[in-house]
């Protein structure tokens, strides 16, 4: 088994489109609609609340009847940060600035953890809340 995609639920996909594209660096490889856009390193954001323009067209045949019990379910409330997104670069630094300077989001300071050895990272946070973690050789 091999790892295929990250979905990252998203609500407003061209807001997330355009925080993505600034993090990574890159154009999506393709958008489907406003459902869906795919990222070159397994990232994909995934606008769930598309599929409810046609959730109630009986006519449809976009969906199965599991798809659409397990869509209209009541989960509850749904927490972010269940999963923490971690990327590596090369200058910590250099990206640290680089994200600051967009004002994408919410950039936390620098942090520095030693335990089994030295590690420095920041956070940034998506515009769904979802919490990214940033790492790299700290070079300043």
């Amino acid at each position: 088994m091999k790892l295929s995609t990250i979905y990252i639920i998203v609500k407003d996909i061209e807001k997330s489109t355009e925080f993505y594209r600034k993090l990574l660096q890159e154009e999506p490889l393709y958008n489907n609609d406003d459902r869906w856009v795919q990222f070159s390193n397994f990232i994909a954001l995934y606008n769930k609340d598309y599929d409810k323009k046609f959730i109630n067209d009986k006519s449809s045949e976009r969906f199965n009847e599991s798809y659409i019990k397990d869509f209209v379910a009541d989960k509850g409330t749904l927490e972010n940060n269940i999963v923490i997104f971690n990327f590596e670069v090369e200058d910590l630094f250099v990206e640290y600035k680089r994200l600051k300077d967009l004002e994408i989001g919410k950039v936390s300071d620098l942090m520095y953890v030693n335990v089994h050895m030295p590690y420095w990272y920041f956070n940034i946070i998506d515009p769904d809340g979802n919490l990214i973690e940033i790492t790299g050789k700290y070079k300043q």
